[in-house]
């Protein structure tokens, strides 16, 4: 009898065990989202889709960067908006294709993003680079895109240390790019599943050469003559020590804009990854009524 007892309370406990395993181990990492692979362009990007709502907002990262980039602030606009995030090519998982990695490409790449994966009305955000590329499209798709949030955009220039007053990266900096690269992280488990990767397309680059390609070709002052035509309400958050994109550059900036609404913090290049819930707060209150209006620090 005893042995009975002792096997039937050996079998609970196993079941109990695999229940345990199989539905909710202590600290099991369970990602908020998962990734998926869109075919754009004849290129496979990486992409977050999450959230509901008539209004979806575009983002587009930094030079160097993922859609990892947003992960601090991303979820504060999922029950609202639908929200879509992308490694842009060149970047992250997405395809590194030999060829052409110049500003009007990249333009050409993100309007069929736009045309091929939203609908209705779209709030383009970007950072940097991604910002310059949001600025476009915007410029160039008034009757898609109706508001525009952009962190500390490229489109004029970015600083004389890295890039010449046409907008080219000088040589000193390109010895960053496969730095860079590898220093931010593509992949976080913990708050992303990312699917199966596919073998990366033959013939294509490496991170490193991608990025390198990038700061040689991209024309980081390419909205020079045409940011005065951005014409929707713009939201502008630049930090006042940014050394990359200097604050003065985005005094300039929002002095092009028609109609904006400038707000500054004591903080980098990166004001959305350092203070995410400052900034977060910033463009949900834009969000709530897209507006023109004076600068503010």
């Amino acid at each position: 009898m005893a042995n009975r007892g002792s096997r039937r309370i050996g079998a609970v406990l196993g079941a109990g065990l695999l229940l345990w395993i199989g539905l909710g181990t202590p600290h099991r990492v369970h990602p908020q989202h998962r990734a998926a692979w869109l075919e754009v362009n004849g290129l496979r990007w990486r992409a977050l889709s999450a959230g509901t709502g008539d209004t979806t907002l575009l983002f587009l990262h930094g030079y160097g960067e993922s859609l990892l980039s947003w992960r601090w602030i991303i979820d504060r606009f999922t029950p609202q908006y639908r929200v879509l995030a992308v490694d842009l090519p060149g970047f992250g998982l997405s395809d590194k294709p030999v060829g052409s990695y110049d500003y009007a490409t990249y333009q050409r790449w993100v309007a069929e993003l736009l045309a091929r994966e939203t609908r209705g009305p779209v709030v383009v955000v970007g950072h940097s680079l991604g910002g310059e590329l949001a600025a476009g499209l915007a410029i160039e798709h008034p009757d898609r895109v109706v508001a525009a949030i952009l962190l500390a955009p490229a489109g004029l220039g970015i600083s004389p240390l890295l890039a010449d007053s046409l907008g080219h990266a000088r040589p000193s900096a390109l010895w960053a790019a496969p730095a860079i690269s590898q220093i931010l992280p593509s992949q976080d488990s913990a708050w992303l599943r990312d699917l199966p990767e596919a073998p990366p397309p033959s013939g294509g680059l490496s991170a490193s050469d991608a990025a390198r390609q990038i700061l040689e070709q991209f024309d980081f002052a390419a909205l020079t003559r045409s940011l005065g035509q951005l014409r929707q309400p713009v939201l502008l958050i630049w930090g006042r020590e940014d050394p990359t994109i200097p604050y003065d550059i985005g005094l300039r900036f929002a002095a092009q804009l028609p109609c904006h609404h400038l707000v500054t913090f004591h903080t980098l290049h990166r004001a959305h990854q350092t203070l995410p819930d400052e900034v977060a707060a910033a463009m949900l209150k834009f969000l709530a009524q897209p507006r023109c209006g004076a600068a503010r620090g």
